[in-house]
């Protein structure tokens, strides 16, 4: 079986195309950062979002050495999604990705929290392009991680259901992290 993280990147790699936007909401190691960077190009920009400053630093290192340069830093909270978006004029977004939890190798006590993490999607899903997609790795091992798992699937289950499309993947056990995937099917913004 696919990991999570496999079948995340699929659905983005498959509506993600060179000179789009894009965001990851939560850098961590940069490993997402990463894999948008290389899919939008030279012509595309990723925003890329951690309130943990060496979480920005490493991410930046590492797509130094690759040599990519279309990458925003934000060393902040990505609850600010929404203020970055309007004061960058981007109204459409083809891709967002999150992974929920806390920066692997880092202080485990520093963890993404529900309502900040809800505004982020909020804002996410608003700036969505049609046909464009958000994945929502949600790790719930932590304190309060399935807590923020359970509360972003009722936020995804009451969306318009003409509008968006669903799909959720929980692992084999109760522990087991949940991969969400939004893709958004009309824009009814206009």
């Amino acid at each position: 079986m696919p990991q999570l993280t496999d079948l995340a990147h699929e659905a983005v790699s498959k509506v993600v195309h060179k000179g789009d936007v894009v965001i990851d909401a939560t850098v961590g190691n940069g490993h997402d950062t990463t894999f948008l960077s290389e899919l939008v190009g030279t012509e595309g920009r990723v925003l890329a979002f951690d309130i943990q400053s060496v979480a920005i630093e490493q991410a930046e290192q590492r797509l130094r050495n690759s040599g990519h340069q279309n990458v925003t830093w934000l060393a902040m909270d990505h609850a600010r999604l929404a203020e970055v978006l309007q004061e960058e004029g981007i109204s459409n977004v083809r891709s967002v990705m999150f992974n929920l939890g806390y920066l692997p190798g880092g202080d485990h006590q520093i963890v993404t929290r529900v309502d900040s993490t809800l505004n982020a999607i909020h804002a996410g899903l608003e700036a969505l392009t049609v046909n464009g997609v958000m994945t929502i790795l949600a790790y719930i091992g932590h304190s309060g991680g399935l807590e923020e798992a359970e509360a972003i699937e009722a936020f995804l289950n009451e969306l318009n259901s003409a509008t968006f499309e669903t799909q959720f993947n929980h692992g084999n056990s109760p522990k087991s992290p949940r991969l969400l995937i939004v893709k958004r099917t009309v824009d009814e913004r206009r």
